[in-house]
């Protein structure tokens, strides 16, 4: 009974998370889903190790923690183009791009006056063109997800 209870609250959590992340801004869910995930594999192997199952936890409890060290090692405080609310006219990707206001809107192809939802069909029109899953390139995708975020932004 114990474990159908385990298993009831995990998936509330899960249920609560994904509701979290849907109404979440993009750069916000890439700089938290990390350490999240990494809090959620420590505990968890923690748990399978006090349960006897140390042959499973001790590896998850080590690749949590590696998780957590990739995200804030070397300075990196963590990941996401956009600058959030704080009046800049330029994003930055991590990689040091940056893009004015005014590349975005040509990026995107769209106004200066447009809509939040003007820009988010311009923006699924032209991921179908570049994604790398349809014969695009990271980089065009990662171009087009900043010039979205910073209009979003905007």
């Amino acid at each position: 009974m114990s474990v159908l209870f385990g298993v009831l609250i995990a998936l509330g959590a899960m249920v609560v998370l994904a509701w979290l992340f849907a109404k979440a801004k993009p750069s916000f869910v890439v700089k938290i889903a990390r350490p999240v995930a990494a809090v959620a594999v420590v505990l968890l192997g923690i748990v399978m190790t006090v349960r006897g199952m140390g042959v499973l936890g001790v590896p998850m409890v080590l690749a949590g923690i590696g998780f957590l060290l990739t995200g804030t090692w070397r300075g990196r405080p963590g990941f996401g183009g956009g600058q959030g609310g704080n009046g800049r006219s330029q994003s930055q990707t991590p990689q040091g791009e940056s893009m004015s206001i005014a590349e975005a809107r040509a990026t995107l192809g769209v106004e200066p006056g447009a809509s939040h939802d003007d820009i988010q069909r311009a923006y699924r029109e032209m991921m179908k063109k570049v994604h790398p899953d349809t014969g695009g390139s990271g980089a065009l995708a990662r171009r087009v997800q900043m010039a979205r975020d910073l209009l979003l932004d905007d």
